[in-house]
């Protein structure tokens, strides 16, 4: 298939990658224009334009930041819209929230072009591997023809009936993941505040019934105090924020996510933003008056 994918950046490189490398022909956009050449350099097509990456496309893929990033993309004169042809799908793998999943289906629909929502679970690791989780709403007929490209990505596509259910998801499971990397954080700083040594309770929380890939991973990291991005805390932060968002339109209550999100917030404002989500870790070590 000819598929435009914009947005490559630490998910997107890959995911454009593996796309070529399964025999698809590419034609990729960023807006650091130096971002995509890596991608030129192995055999991928550039375009200057979101317009021009999705004309003439069967698939085009939107792999950016977040809800603001995708509005800049597909409007506007040299937008994704304007480019966007009769029968292609549009294939969000963005986390951008319900209300963006809604807005954009419905101005795809009026281009006579179909959409799919397919946020994405996993790390810049497991894109490189192709071995992403994909949840992926739409029509059946856009699912359809999206299905081979999502299934290069990944090890498993779970499909939903609309886009807004794979938006809304994602959130379920980003702020599921955001409370459980508050309160790993906050048992860390309980416990070597008290003296405890930090590796033994990383060690003992992974030995309980609480045990979880993610303390695994992220205990390691926290140890080696390694807040290289995996999932920076700017985008944890931005999915908290995007779930309260649901939970305020569908009438639902998220106490214990309003306050994950003020965690968050505050280690953007202690100058962790664009590090890993772990490194919240390290603002409770700084409130216990631990040493670094």
């Amino acid at each position: 298939m000819k598929i435009g994918f914009l947005g490559t950046g630490t998910m997107g490189a890959p995911m454009a990658n593996n796309l070529r490398k399964s025999g698809h022909t590419v034609t990729v956009w960023h807006r650091t224009a130096s971002r995509a050449e890596p991608l030129v350099k192995k055999g991928a097509r550039s375009a200057p334009t979101p317009r021009e990456t999705a004309a003439g496309q069967d698939l085009v893929f939107l792999c950016l930041s977040d809800e603001k990033a995708v509005e800049a993309a597909l409007e506007g004169p040299d937008g994704v819209l304007a480019g966007l042809g009769k029968g292609a799908v549009l294939v969000d793998v963005s986390t951008a929230g319900v209300r963006s999943a809604r807005s954009v289906e419905e101005r795809v629909h009026a281009r006579g072009a179909s959409f799919v929502a397919a946020p994405l679970l996993g790390s810049k690791s497991a894109a490189e591997k192709a071995q992403l989780t994909i949840v992926a709403g739409g029509p059946a007929e856009a699912r359809e023809k999206a299905r081979p490209a999502l299934r290069a990505l990944s090890a498993r596509v779970i499909e939903l009936d609309t886009a807004p259910q794979a938006a809304l998801m994602k959130l379920v499971v980003n702020s599921v993941g955001g409370a459980m990397m508050a309160a790993y954080a906050e048992g860390l700083a309980l416990g070597a505040s008290g003296g405890l040594d930090l590796a033994k309770v990383v060690e003992t929380l992974q030995a309980s019934s609480f045990h979880s890939p993610l303390f695994l991973m992220k205990g390691e990291q926290i140890l080696a105090r390694d807040w290289a991005p995996r999932f920076a805390v700017s985008l944890a932060e931005k999915d908290q924020r995007l779930a309260q968002e649901a939970a305020s339109d569908q009438g639902a209550k998220m106490p214990v996510n309003a306050a994950v999100r003020g965690l968050f917030a505050d280690a953007i404002q202690a100058g962790h933003g664009g590090d890993d989500m772990c490194a919240v870790a390290d603002l409770y070590f700084g409130w216990a008056g631990l040493k670094k």
